[in-house]
């Protein structure tokens, strides 16, 4: 879940596949058009289909009151789902589309190690470095299948990650938000710039769906059946170039 608290002391939350529509709508309207485009923009719309079973029944975060908010997963709780996700969309979406998934997944962990993000742990650390280790000889096995070099792939997997970042800076809250070399700023609750602007049209307006919790559950109980009745929010983000 992506956590985001509003004014009223209410929680918007976001499962992870849900943000990923935003990333999917992104990548569409990128100025530089992915290629091959519609596997590029599958991706970017489904690189988080590994937390679809945990968003399913999201585990209870004591502390909070809340469901576990994404990067509170030590690595070695995320890197078996991420590695399971990775199969999965080879397994239903095909080989362009998987590597992309697969290379996402070394993006996070590279980043998470090099920050210190996603409750580190020694078990945890070592789950991200071995998944960081094994990618290459996976992702060339596929690049091969696929007949394609690293040099193609490369930028591909860099406008997943461009449209993951601003998707999870407009989930999550945050006022302002590095998009791999792209400064997302917050000009409102549901506005924000680009700058510099990389898409084709002027203005672009995203959409998804959440849901609005209250502050805090007493127990797991009652957060299941809090999640299961809880109001379903349509978020309606635009972004605009910076003046």
């Amino acid at each position: 879940m992506i956590l985001w608290t509003q004014p009223d002391g209410s929680v918007i939350a976001t499962p992870q596949p849900a943000h990923a529509l935003l990333s999917g709508q992104l990548a569409r309207a990128l100025a530089e058009p992915p290629e091959p485009f519609e596997a590029v923009c599958l991706a970017a719309a489904q690189h988080d289909c590994p937390w679809m079973p945990w968003e399913a029944a999201p585990e209870f975060d004591e502390a909070t009151g809340l469901p576990r908010q994404f990067n509170a997963l030590a690595g070695d709780e995320h890197v078996p789902m991420w590695e399971a996700g990775v199969r999965a969309a080879l397994a239903n979406w095909g080989g362009w589309v998987g590597l992309l998934v697969l290379l996402h997944g070394r993006h996070i962990y590279g980043m998470n190690i090099l920050h210190n993000r996603m409750a580190p742990t020694p078990a945890g650390l070592a789950a991200m470095e071995g998944y960081v280790a094994r990618t290459p000889a996976w992702a060339a096995q596929i690049m091969a299948e696929l007949g394609v070099t690293e040099e193609q792939v490369r930028p591909q997997q860099q406008k997943v990650a461009f449209a993951d970042a601003v998707a999870l800076g407009l989930c999550w809250g945050q006022d302002r938000f590095d998009c791999a070399g792209v400064q997302m700023t917050r000009t409102g609750p549901f506005t924000a710039t680009l700058d510099p602007w990389p898409l084709k049209p002027a203005e672009i307006t995203l959409t998804t769906e959440a849901r609005r919790l209250p502050a805090r559950f007493a127990n797991a109980a009652a957060m299941q059946a809090g999640l299961a009745s809880a109001p379903r929010v349509a978020l309606s983000f635009r972004l605009t170039p910076a003046a």
